[in-house]
């Protein structure tokens, strides 16, 4: 079972059926998609898949009606069997786009309390691992996690996977992040997000460029790391950036500003609102030039319409031929309608 944005199902359920010939389409919901597979496929399978837009990945083990909360995740350790888990993670699909109004991926208060009733009826409870009351803490690698996705108040998929990632760390996938109260725009969420999941090394000094970058979202998140931002973009950008002494405003095109400006620069972020072509020519500019030393790229593609994903694998090949060790691309819990691509030597 997955879970992904509402609307990109039909797109993971083509991506996971051309890659895993044994797997067959099942039950689905708005966010929410299930495969049928042989007995042979294991938890550590599961782990294997590679998914542009599953956010979160996990074995089904069974469908629980929910009741009353506290019988119904007694009936959870009954279905459970015997299996043993570190900690158990409770969480919804989407209910809206990221973004609409003001609706973003997050643990609610009812899966919360869904969480502490299994806690509290685990026949095991002394053994869970450190931290299992806690229904917002992530996962440490290998632990076995067991999952409870609410599709609605009345209805639970039960299932579980093993840790091995970042992201399959986080419960359902979804980080706990919040918008700071002056944070200029949703980029900084999406690109806060996606610097914790590329494992890009922004330490204090690193020198970036924000290609694009009013009103300066994606820079408040480098900024609060203590990177060194020069931001590029013909419009204003907010006065909360232009007031941090790490932060230098270039305002014009980047096509109208000397190539001396950027021979420090050693990683590049952008958020371009243009057609996926626009920005990778842009960006290869950059990781082509012999005058600078660009050590890797965090940024989004815009997808139009989501049919031009089908572009998708010509813009990985493309972006490969650039000579990085690491690429890397999926779709953020903050992302709308585009893809979050990570690049590094």
């Amino acid at each position: 079972m997955m879970t992904c944005q509402i609307g990109t199902e039909r797109f993971l359920k083509q991506e996971i059926l051309e890659r895993y010939h044994d797997l067959r389409a099942a039950f689905s919901r708005p966010g929410f998609v299930t495969f049928k597979a042989s007995s042979d496929w294991d938890v550590k399978r599961v782990g294997k898949i590679r998914s542009i837009f599953a956010r979160y990945k996990g074995l089904s083990i069974g469908r629980q009606p929910n009741d009353e909360t506290n019988s119904a995740s007694k009936a959870v350790w009954e279905i459970v069997g015997d299996l043993r888990f570190d900690r158990a993670h409770v969480f919804p699909r989407d209910l809206a786009v990221p973004g609409t109004n003001n609706f973003e991926p997050h643990i609610d208060r009812r899966c919360i309390e869904i969480q502490n009733q299994l806690v509290q009826t685990c026949p095991y409870r002394d053994q869970l691992a450190g931290g299992a009351n806690d229904a917002l803490c992530p996962a440490e690698r290998k632990e076995t996690v067991l999952d409870i996705v609410t599709i609605s108040p009345e209805e639970w998929y039960i299932g579980y996977h093993i840790a091995d990632d970042w992201r399959s760390c986080q419960p359902g996938g979804i980080v706990n992040l919040h918008r700071p109260f002056d944070s200029v725009s949703r980029a900084y969420l999406k690109f806060e997000e996606g610097l914790r999941w590329s494992g890009l090394p922004v330490r204090v000094g690193s020198r970036w460029l924000d290609i694009g970058a009013a009103p300066g979202g994606a820079s408040q998140a480098l900024l609060a790391r203590g990177a060194d931002v020069t931001g590029v973009d013909p419009a204003e950008i907010s006065s909360v950036l232009c007031k941090n002494h790490n932060f230098r405003h270039l305002r014009g095109r980047l096509n109208q500003l000397k190539r001396n400006h950027f021979r420090k620069i050693r990683w590049i972020i952008t958020d371009m609102n243009v057609a996926p072509n626009y920005t990778l020519d842009v960006l290869e500019d950059f990781a082509l030039r012999k005058e600078t030393s660009i050590q890797g790229f965090l940024f989004t593609i815009k997808m139009a319409k989501w049919e031009l994903i089908a572009d998708i694998p010509v813009c990985m090949q493309r972006i490969e031929r650039w000579g990085y060790a690491h690429v890397e691309i999926a779709q953020m819990q903050f992302n709308r309608q585009e893809i979050m691509v990570s690049v590094r030597r």
